[in-house]
């Protein structure tokens, strides 16, 4: 399966990052912890479409530090229990839960230690509110981020990186279609990537 136009443009450094300038703008408070090299146990919270997963895994990569991604629905106890093997051999690893509100109770169990000793550093992505949605005992040990949603002019840029990428090879779009897009999105960028993809692939002549 070919990877999603929303897939391949996803941020690799915090300066890839659209939006969210209070977190990742010079000066804020994930860009100093980047530059910095250090970490804490976090949870990125906000409506879907705005950058969490995005901003998790830039942080990784700008870091360089070892990671695994799970998702607190599919993965089970056991890919878990993978992770926290993988975190001793290494010394430490990040762990990025998605949906991290839907974690149960034997995950958090499993967890719970390991963000204590360190071990374990927790990025969790949840649109929820932490504050109701996550486990006490979870939200103690993590630093809570919240995204705002996207501007109009932040899904238009989104939309243009996408344009002068040229994995849409040959498209035609105005920009009166571009603005359109950026509405109807309702500050979801991966919406907005996944609508202008499915006109493409559409269209007869690639024009939008």
């Amino acid at each position: 399966m070919e990877e999603l136009l929303s897939v391949k443009l996803r941020p690799k450094t915090l300066s890839d990052i659209i939006g969210q300038e209070h977190l990742v703008g010079e000066g804020k408070i994930i860009y100093n912890l980047v530059k910095n090299k250090k970490l804490f146990s976090m949870i990125l919270y906000g409506h879907p479409g705005i950058g969490k997963t995005s901003i998790a895994t830039a942080i990784v990569n700008e870091l360089g530090m070892n990671y695994r991604l799970l998702n607190a629905v599919i993965n089970n106890k056991k890919d878990f229990d993978v992770v926290i093997e993988e975190a001793k051999l290494y010394n430490g690893m990040i762990l990025l839960v998605d949906e991290i509100h839907r974690l149960n109770k034997d995950k958090q169990d499993i967890l719970l230690p390991y963000l204590e000793s360190g071990l374990i550093t927790l990025i969790g992505m949840t649109t929820s509110n932490p504050y109701h949605a996550i486990n006490p005992a979870i939200r103690s040990r993590c630093q809570l981020f919240e995204l705002k949603e996207l501007s109009i002019d932040n899904i238009k840029t989104g939309i243009k990186r996408a344009i002068n990428s040229n994995i849409l090879e040959g498209i035609v779009i105005d920009d009166d279609t571009i603005n359109y897009l950026a509405v109807i999105s309702g500050s979801d960028l991966r919406f907005a990537y996944n609508i202008l993809e499915i006109a493409y692939y559409s269209s007869n002549d690639k024009k939008i």
